[in-house]
C-alpha cells in the first residue's frame, strides 16, 4: 500500500487538540505554543491560517453555537471566540489568575457555557449571563457538555454528573450519582444516554429516563476519546488495544459484550472518529499510526503506518460533513489530511 496521506504540515509546537466547527467546513488545530492553525476542510489547496489563541495553552477546544466558529478556553484566563472570517479571536470572557478548564456550546446557537473550578458561567447569545448566579458543582468540573437538542447542560465532577434545563428559571440541578472521579462526557445522539470516563479505566453512564446505569469495564488505560457511530448504533473509545464499540441499538449495551474492532501489536488506542455517514471508524494510536475500520466486520485499512521515536501519539482525530476529508493531529506537531480519493488510491496502487 502507497502513502494515503494527501497533504501533512509540520509545525513548531505539539498539537494539543483538533476540532471540526458544527457547520463541518473549518478544522482548528490548537498548538502548544499558544497558536492555533484553520484549514478549510474542503479545500487541501489553502494553507492554513495562524491565529494567536491564548497567551499560554488552549486546555478546552470545542464548536461554537454559531456554527462556524470555535470556542477555546486557555489557561490565561481567557475564553475566547475563533472564527474563520476573522484574524483575530474574539474575547468572551477574562478571569485574571485562573484557568478555564472546560467550554461547550450548543448546537442550537443559544448558549455557551465555561468553568473557573468549580463554578460554571452560561451565557446567551449576546454573552450575558443566562442565570443569576454561576451554576456550582461539589467539584472541580470534569467536563462541560449540552444535550444535542441544546436544552440541557450536564457538568461531571467526581462522584457523578449534574444537569440542568436551560429553560428553568431557577436552575434547579439533577444529580446522577456513582463514586468515583468523572472525567469526559459524552451524550447519545438522541439525549436519552449520558456517559462518562472514569479515572478507574472505565465508562460509567446512566438512561436518563429512569437513572438506569450502565457499567464498562475492562480498559487497559484511562478512556480520552469516544464517540457515536452514525445513528448512534455503537460508542466508540479509545483506551484499549482494540477499537471498542458499545452497542446503542436493540436495547442498550446491558449484558452484551462490546464490538471489537481492529488491534494489533500491542498498540493503544488514543484516539476515535466514528465516520459522519457510514458505519466506519478512524483510529489513532499512541505511535501515530492510523486506520480506517468498517463496522461490518471487513478488516481495517492502515492509512498512516506506525513511527519511531517520541511524541507520535495521534492527538485529534476529526472528520469533516461531508466524510470525505479526515484530519489528524500528533503530539510531534504534525497535521495530516487523508482523502476518499488518495486513501482509494493508496489502496488500489495508485490506480
Amino acid at each position: 500500500m502507497t502513502d494515503a496521506i494527501h497533504r501533512r504540515w509540520k509545525f513548531d509546537a505539539p498539537a494539543l487538540s483538533l476540532c471540526v466547527n458544527h457547520n463541518g467546513d473549518f478544522v482548528l488545530a490548537a498548538l502548544a505554543d499558544g497558536t492555533a492553525k484553520l484549514f478549510p476542510a474542503n479545500d487541501s489547496a489553502t494553507e492554513p491560517k495562524t491565529i494567536a489563541l491564548h497567551d499560554g495553552i488552549s486546555l478546552s477546544l470545542k464548536p461554537d453555537a454559531d456554527g462556524q466558529g470555535f470556542l477555546s478556553g486557555g489557561d490565561d484566563g481567557k475564553v475566547v471566540i475563533v472564527e474563520p472570517a476573522v484574524d483575530a479571536p474574539t474575547l468572551l470572557a477574562a478571569h485574571k489568575n485562573q484557568w478555564i478548564d472546560h467550554v461547550a456550546s450548543s448546537s442550537d446557537g443559544k448558549y455557551r457555557a465555561y468553568n473557573v473550578g468549580k463554578k460554571i458561567y452560561v451565557l446567551d447569545e449576546e454573552g450575558k449571563p443566562k442565570f443569576a448566579e454561576p451554576l456550582t458543582v461539589p467539584s472541580n468540573v470534569g467536563d462541560l457538555c449540552f444535550s444535542p437538542n441544546g436544552k440541557r447542560l450536564a457538568a461531571s465532577h467526581y462522584n457523578g454528573v449534574t444537569l440542568w434545563w436551560m429553560n428553568s428559571k431557577h436552575a434547579e440541578p439533577a444529580t446522577l450519582t456513582w463514586k468515583g472521579s468523572h472525567l469526559d462526557l459524552v451524550w447519545s445522539p438522541d439525549g436519552k444516554n449520558i456517559l462518562t470516563s472514569l479515572q478507574e479505566n472505565a465508562l460509567h453512564g446512566w438512561q436518563l429516563a429512569d437513572s438506569k446505569e450502565m457499567r464498562m469495564q475492562g480498559y487497559a488505560a484511562k478512556v480520552r476519546s469516544m464517540g457515536f457511530t452514525v445513528r448512534g448504533k455503537y460508542l466508540a473509545t479509545s483506551g484499549a488495544e482494540q477499537i471498542i464499540c458499545w452497542p446503542f441499538s436493540g436495547g442498550g449495551p446491558w449484558g452484551k459484550p462490546p464490538l471489537t474492532l481492529g488491534g494489533q501489536d500491542a498498540r493503544m488506542v488514543s484516539f476515535v472518529a466514528p465516520h459522519p455517514k457510514d458505519e466506519m471508524v478512524a483510529a489513532g494510536y499512541g505511535d501515530g499510526m492510523i486506520v480506517l475500520a468498517p463496522i461490518d466486520g471487513r478488516m481495517e485499512v492502515m492509512i498512516a503506518p506506525p513511527v519511531s521515536g517520541e511524541k507520535q501519539a495521534i492527538t485529534g482525530l476529526v472528520w469533516n460533513a461531508a466524510g470525505d476529508a479526515l484530519f489528524a493531529a500528533t503530539e510531534s506537531g504534525a497535521v495530516m489530511l487523508f482523502t476518499l480519493d488518495s486513501v482509494r488510491r493508496a489502496v488500489t496502487g495508485g490506480n
